[in-house]
């Protein structure tokens, strides 16, 4: 039985990239992400234009929360949808280039391990992300942009 996607939108995690002009499609891991949750909400519907929350981001003090209008402060808006497994290549950095659950495989050996992640469904930006799923490993936070459906699968 596969885990269902939680309706409501405070405590979820989300990742978002702001700026006035549209990111380039070409490399899209080097947007500039910014990731962190939603601690409320002015509106339960994630398609009502004037959808404001207020969130905590990750790479800041949990003191300098901030309210953000997420169809007006953002390129793209991408919401927790749900858990899946997903291949992660290791050895090409992160987990298994150093220490953690990976770190005695040589990077010479790089093979795909199912690790359970997070999947991010796009609010924002839609059109920029039809083809490609979001996903964010559990065990760093490690960010990844999956394009073959193949490479993950619901979390059961």
């Amino acid at each position: 039985m596969a885990v269902e996607a939680r309706p409501e939108l405070v405590g979820k995690r989300f990742l978002c990239v702001s700026g006035d002009d549209p990111p380039e499609i070409g490399d899209i891991g080097r947007w500039p992400w910014r990731s962190g949750v939603i601690r409320a909400v002015n509106n339960r519907d994630n398609d009502h234009p004037d959808l404001t929350v207020y969130v905590e981001f990750d790479d800041q003090e949990w003191e300098k929360r901030e309210w953000v209008k997420v169809y007006e402060d953002f390129q793209l808006f991408l919401l927790e949808h749900q858990l899946v497994w997903a291949k992660r290549k290791e050895g090409a950095g992160g987990v298994g280039a150093g220490g953690g659950a990976g770190g005695l495989l040589q990077a010479t050996k790089a093979k795909h391990i199912q690790w359970p992640a997070l999947a991010f469904k796009p609010v924002v930006g839609k059109s920029l992300l039809s083809s490609v799923t979001a996903v964010e490993f559990l065990l760093d936070q490690q960010l990844d942009f999956l394009s073959d459906h193949s490479t993950y699968q619901p979390y059961q």
